[in-house]
Order: structure tokens, then C-alpha cells, then sequence
């Protein structure tokens, strides 16, 4: 396992600052993600912990010891950090065998000895025993992206980068190989940062989230807590659904709309309109007009009919109100998160 420390890491691309100057750790052994949309720099960073590209300011160092120093002109290549990487196109030799796919991060850094039996078994925890004379056109999308994995962890690596791989999938395979990462990592125990701007996959399968904007870090927090106590109104609308009471003031999410009274003190009643009616399956998804441009959505075990009045009940402790100022705080300067 590996921690990853970053102390006043920046990066501008021409006039365009990528990533404003940040302090964060990667905590060893725990499955973290950079999520935010494209732009934010997310896999800025996650290059820069890479050292695929060089940072402008600051420091990264891995368990302690720098790996790129500014100040001390330290910038070790790639190679020889030693992290294993996984990409979203895969990048797999297709000339090469699964085998030797999974071999070259292995010659190319020296190591010789052993390759057969590390090989056998990096293809052993990802379930292709067997294809190693199989070539990438040969395979389907989610073993392609087995293949990219043995090859990451072949060389027992403390900390593993991934950059958006599944998004080349489709949704059903992309669910499954969701799970199959989540558990590998687990049982090998490694430090995992991984990139997405897809909110499902940093929900189910993070122990914590960071969620980037604009070049800076918005927020960090187990998932639960990223959901039921966001920043600032950017983070409450990018993960999951927010009907907002005052905008960018409070909000409550969908699930937390009742339709009969909970008799709690302090218990919020709305008036609103149903505007549309959708079956999801378990569920009803009702849009509801609650007045003053508020447009909301809850849940209902039963069809309600467009252009009915409704009464909406919501506990106070549902309500979640951003500090707007401890936002403002987050979003300027030198950004510590740890």
C-alpha cells in the first residue's frame, strides 16, 4: 500500500490554470475518486501523480519520499514510480498475446526473474486463465479490460491509477466490471485513485470521494457524506437529485419527500401540481411543480395523475442547507484537504 501526499501541487496548460495549488493526501490502502465533469481537472491530477505530466509547482511524494520536488528539482520518470495504470482505452499491444501484454510493464522495467509465474498469476486474479496466447481483437470489451488490469497489478504495485476505465463499455458489462475492480482491489489490497465523471461509479464503489470543479476541490468525504451534506449547491447537483427549497440556500433530496404527514415538529408542508408520471420499475418518479420556479421529484409505490394537487411533507431533518460560506473559504487560495 501506498500514500500519496501532494503539498502546493499546481498546473496551468498556457494561460488556462488546470489545477489550482492543493494539499491532499491519498490515504494507503483505501479506493479514493476524483470525480467532477470534463474540465475539472481530475485526470490533470491524476497525471501529475503519474508523472506523465509535470507539475509547475509543489511537491508529490509516495510514502514520504518525493517523487517530483520542485524546489529540490526532483522529477522521477514514470517507469520507475512503480504505480500501476489503467486506461479508459485500454492500450493494449495488438500484436502482442494477452501474455505478453501482461509482460511487457515487467521486461521493460528490468525484471526478468519469475515473469511466467507473476504473469500466471496477475491472469489468476482476473479470471483469464487459459487466454494467454489469445490476441486483444480475439477478446470481448470486458475481457480487453481484464487484460489492462493484470497487466497494472503485475508487478505488485502499491498504488494502482485509474482514468475513467469503463466508460468504453456498455452499461450492463460496465456494472458487472464495476464490481469485478471494486472486489480485486479490495482483496489485494492496494492504494486505488480513480478518475470519473460518472456519479454511480464513485458512489458504490469509493471509501472516499473527491469532487473537482473548475481546477479546485469542492469537497471530500465518504459517499454518504459527499450526498446528505454537500459543500456547496454545485456538489448538491452533481450527485444524485436535489429539489431546492431556496436555490443554492437548501434543498432535500427526492427519496426524502413524504406523501402523508411524519407528525414531526417543525415537519415543512408543500402545496404542489403534478406535472409528469414516470415508471421506473420499483417505483414511480413524480415531477411535481411546487411553485416559485421550484421543479421538484419524488418517489411513490403507486401512479398519481398528471395535473393533480398534491401535498408534499418533508422532516426538517431532511433539509440540508449549504454553507455558502465555508464554500467561499474552499474555492479560494491554497486549497488543504486531507
Amino acid at each position: 500500500m501506498t500514500e500519496i501526499t501532494l503539498q502546493g501541487v499546481s498546473k496551468s496548460y498556457g494561460n488556462v490554470q488546470a489545477l489550482k495549488p492543493v494539499d491532499l493526501t491519498i490515504p494507503a490502502g483505501k479506493f479514493t475518486t476524483l470525480l467532477g465533469p470534463s474540465g475539472c481537472g481530475k485526470t490533470t491530477l491524476l497525471r501529475l501523480i503519474a508523472g506523465l505530466e509535470t507539475p509547475d509547482t509543489g511537491e508529490v511524494l509516495a510514502d514520504g519520499k518525493p517523487v517530483f520536488s520542485q524546489q529540490k528539482r526532483i522529477n522521477m520518470p514514470s517507469h520507475r514510480r512503480e504505480f500501476g495504470m489503467v486506461f479508459q482505452e485500454f492500450a493494449l499491444w495488438p500484436h502482442m498475446t494477452v501474455y505478453e501484454n501482461v509482460a511487457f510493464s515487467l521486461k521493460a522495467a528490468g525484471q526478468k526473474k519469475q515473469i511466467q509465474e507473476s504473469v500466471k498469476r496477475a491472469l489468476e486474479q482476473v479470471r483469464l486463465t487459459g487466454m494467454e496466447q489469445r490476441q486483444p481483437h480475439q477478446l470481448s470489451g470486458g475481457q480487453q479490460q481484464r487484460v489492462a488490469f493484470a497487466r497494472a497489478i503485475v508487478m505488485q504495485p502499491g498504488l494502482i491509477l485509474f482514468d475513467e476505465p469503463l466508460s468504453a463499455l456498455d452499461a450492463l458489462l460496465r456494472e458487472e466490471m464495476r464490481h469485478e475492480l471494486m472486489n480485486l482491489v479490495r482483496e489485494l489490497g492496494i492504494t486505488a485513485l480513480y478518475v470519473t465523471h460518472d456519479q454511480t461509479e464513485a458512489m458504490s464503489m469509493s471509501d472516499e470521494i473527491i469532487v473537482m470543479q473548475g481546477g479546485r476541490i469542492l469537497q471530500r468525504g465518504t459517499p454518504e457524506n459527499i450526498y446528505r451534506s454537500p459543500a456547496d449547491s454545485f456538489v448538491a447537483r452533481f450527485i444524485g437529485r436535489s429539489n431546492w427549497i431556496e436555490p443554492g440556500q437548501s434543498l432535500f433530496r427526492p427519496e426524502h419527500g413524504c406523501w402523508e404527514t411524519t407528525r414531526e415538529a417543525g415537519e415543512y408542508t408543500y402545496h404542489a401540481v403534478i406535472r409528469r408520471v414516470s415508471y421506473m420499475g420499483d417505483r414511480y418518479e413524480i415531477e411535481l411543480d411546487a411553485g416559485q420556479d421550484r421543479i421538484w421529484t419524488a418517489y411513490h409505490t403507486r401512479r398519481l395523475q398528471p395535473g393533480d394537487e398534491v401535498r408534499l411533507y418533508v422532516a426538517p431533518q431532511h433539509v440540508c442547507r449549504v454553507d455558502s460560506e465555508a464554500a467561499d473559504t474552499l474555492h479560494s487560495g491554497r486549497q488543504h484537504i486531507s
